[in-house]
Order: structure tokens, then sequence, then C-alpha cells
């Protein structure tokens, strides 16, 4: 089946890679534990979560929720609920090569629920079969068992040459069927001008399609936001961005996503990284250790420290966590993305802890501020209904926690369970084949 015929297949009333409702009706009470909703408001320190059919019934102080007769009560006393993580900028592209492309999407999907990730956007689709196989395990989501995290589609990056071809790319991503449109302006000669990336936003809005876009310098940034792009894709990291391109992107509604480990990704290794010993990474090994092996050889490491490109991210991130801090203080809707899944080194799942981290210790956000753009922010940056936040009617995607990250935001690492769905998902890895995890 080509990538066309995929993607229709994937068509319904629910938005792409959310799932409808499970089909057990019987309901769960999760009592006792903190509640951070994803919301930014204050956490409920001893609250009641009801889950019937894959969806929270009702949320709130513990002795505001009425707990239906019959219903199944689970007592998380002592631990905290959140809304499962949201990776804005995520990618399904480089998996276990003795897999069928297919099973590679289905395998990193797991992943990333194992890691508490329950949803994905997956930003561009590059490799052989990659892009059929995000199409596939989307349209599997919609219509069957969710296997892993939820996936969101945007097809191939497009980069057209002309205005024509800009237009005719969008019609065509259109008609697939796709989540988001993908597109990059890279600082260099031959980048699309702004009337070709205009136009392609102009007719990504007239099919009903919001637009990311993959960027570095803040003039590039400048200009897609006056073209009326939805997403900012990566960090300005040339310069400090000014008042007026913070109050452009709140009135403009445009997200930003900073990507923090992305840039870590290049330079880090050429040691070996202290994350390599920690026991929460260690935890996806059978994932991971292929691409560790190969990050650990002295030439990979020696060819890192003398790279003029790798050393020029180094003050490159120091200012994507200046500028981050200005943003988020300014009111910008921030969403977590790390881009992992591409390039060596970028870690599905595990990255998306760091990038929490370094949001907080080294550019200053709060951890609540960090909590809401990992969830309820990410989810306006996807403008992704029902998920993101722990409210009546939104989906069961839940992160149990033995530990408060409001006080220590690498304690959203100490995972005790994680839903998807309504249904706990197993941490531990699980052998390939046939989907085996909550209905819909």
């Amino acid at each position: 089946m080509g990538l066309a015929a995929l993607l229709l297949a994937g068509c319904s009333s629910e938005p792409p890679g959310t799932p409808a409702d499970g089909a057990g009706t019987g309901s769960v009470a999760l009592t006792g534990a903190r509640l951070i909703d994803g919301t930014g408001a204050p956490p409920v320190e001893i609250a009641t979560i009801v889950v019937t059919g894959g969806r929270i019934e009702a949320v709130g102080p513990a002795d505001t929720v009425e707990v239906p007769e019959g219903a199944e009560r689970i007592d998380l006393a002592g631990k905290t609920v959140m809304p499962g993580l949201i990776n804005a900028h995520a990618h399904l592209n480089n998996g276990d090569p003795s897999l069928t492309p297919l099973e590679q999407v289905r395998s990193q999907l797991r992943l990333y629920a194992r890691y508490g990730v329950t949803t994905v956007q997956s930003l561009g689709s590059d490799g052989a079969g990659a892009g059929e196989a995000n199409v596939a395990v989307r349209n599997e989501q919609a219509s069957g068992v969710l296997d892993g995290a939820r996936v969101f589609v945007s097809g191939v990056g497009l980069t057209p040459g002309s205005v024509a071809e800009a237009r005719e790319a969008i019609d065509g991503h259109a008609g697939l069927g796709v989540d988001m449109i993908k597109t990059r302006l890279e600082g260099a000669p031959g980048d699309m001008t702004p009337e070709v990336y205009g136009a392609l936003i102009e007719r990504a809005h007239e099919r009903g399609l919001r637009v990311a876009a993959h960027i570095f310098y803040l003039d590039d940034a400048s200009g897609l936001v006056d073209a009326g792009v939805d997403v900012i894709a990566h960090s300005v990291r040339d310069q400090d961005v000014g008042d007026a391109f913070v109050e452009h992107l709140v009135d403009r509604g445009v997200g930003y996503i900073p990507t923090l480990t992305r840039d870590l990704s290049v330079f880090v290794y050429e040691t070996r990284p202290a994350f390599f010993d920690d026991p929460f990474f260690l935890r996806g090994l059978d994932a991971y250790q292929g691409q560790m092996a190969q990050l650990l050889e002295p030439g990979l490491q020696e060819r890192t420290r003398a790279s003029e490109q790798a050393q020029s991210i180094k003050p490159a991130l120091a200012q994507a966590l200046r500028n981050l801090k200005r943003l988020s203080d300014g009111g910008v809707t921030i969403g977590l993305g790390t881009d992992s899944g591409t390039s060596l080194g970028r870690w599905q799942g595990y990255f998306e802890h760091h990038e929490l981290a370094m949001m907080v210790e080294d550019a200053g956000l709060t951890p609540m501020q960090a909590l809401v753009a990992a969830t309820g922010g990410a989810a306006r940056v996807l403008q992704a209904d029902g998920i993101g936040t722990l409210e009546p009617g939104h989906r069961a995607d839940l992160l149990v926690l033995d530990a408060n990250p409001l006080e220590d935001i690498r304690n959203t690492r100490a995972i005790a369970a994680v839903w998807v769905a309504g249904e706990p998902f197993p941490l531990e890895a699980t052998p390939t084949g046939a989907p085996e995890g909550a209905t819909r």
C-alpha cells in the first residue's frame, strides 16, 4: 500500500493519532496522590482521578470527587500523578535495522511510553519506508490497538523551490492527511525565499494545516512569523530575542519548541557523558546499547573535539537557554521537544527528561513552567485536543511518580507507573511483534 492510501485510510472524525475510546466501561479510581494537572494550576495535594473507558471521568480534590459505585480503587498515597509527557518535536526514523520499518516505529513508540512520553509529533519522516511506517502506525492507533505513545505525523519536510512547487507540495500533503507541515530555513543561500515560504504557509492554512519550521537564526524566525508560521520548531541561537519578537509570537499565538538536547547531542560525545552511568538512562539499554558503543569509540570522540561545527554549538546552546527564559517569561507558549530519534545519541525517552532538567537547571524556568511545557503547553503547540491536561473528558494518559517534580525536576524520572488510554503500560522492554497494548 502506498503512502497516499495509508494516510487516507486513517482519516476519521477524531484527530489522527488520537484513538477512539476504549471498549471497557469499568471505572478505576486513583486516590490519595498529589495531582499536577498540566494547566499550571497549583497542585492538589490529595486528589482523586476517576477513569472510565480510557478517559478521565472526574478529577479533583478527594473531598469533591464522587467515586462511582463498584469502581476499582487504587491507593496512590504519597505519589504524584501528572499528564504523560508530550514531545512536540520527535522523529521515528532510525530504529533497529534488523526490524521492518513498521516494527521499528512500533518499538520506538513503546520505548517512548516506557519513559512516560505518551504522545509524540513525528516532525519529519526521512529514510526508506519511514513515512509509510509512521502513517501506518498512526492509522492503527486511530482504528485499533494503542501499543505505545500516540503519534501525529507530518510527512517529509518541505523545502520547495518556487511558489508553484510550494502550493503543489502542500496540496499533496493535505491529500495524504498529515497532521502538520514541516519546513525549514538554514540561513543558507539555497533557502526558500520569503515569497516561497509565504506561499507554502498560506496554502497550508487554506488546506487546514498548520506549519512548523526548523530555524537557527532570528531573522529567519522573524520572517516566518511575519508570514504566518504556527510553530518555531527549534531555538533561536544566533542572538538575543527582543521584546518585539516576543510580543509578535504572543500576538500571533506561535508556539516555540527549544530542542535543547538536540544541540547538546552535537558536542556532548566528545567525552563519555555522565548520563551513560545514570540508572534511569540505562533502563533503555536494550534500545540504546548499539549507539552507545559507537559513541564511545575514541576516534569519534576525537573527531567531535576537533569539529568546528560541534564546538560552535556550545555558545549557540548557551544562547538558546537565554532566549528560552526570555520567551517563557514573556508569555510565549513553550512546548517540550527534543528532536530525538534522528542522528546518533538523540535518545528517545531519556532525552525528554534531560530536556526538562535543562529547562530548569540551565535556562532558569521553574519546575512548574517546565512541566507545563511538557504537557498542556505542548498540547497547545500541537493544537491536540483531549491530551496534555488532566480534565474530565480528556484521555487518561498518566505519569505516576514516586517523588514530587515540583521539588526537583529530576523527580520526573521516579516513574512508578505509566498509563496510556486508561491502562497501565509495561515499563520493561516487550518483544517485537503484534501490538498488545491498551485498547483504544
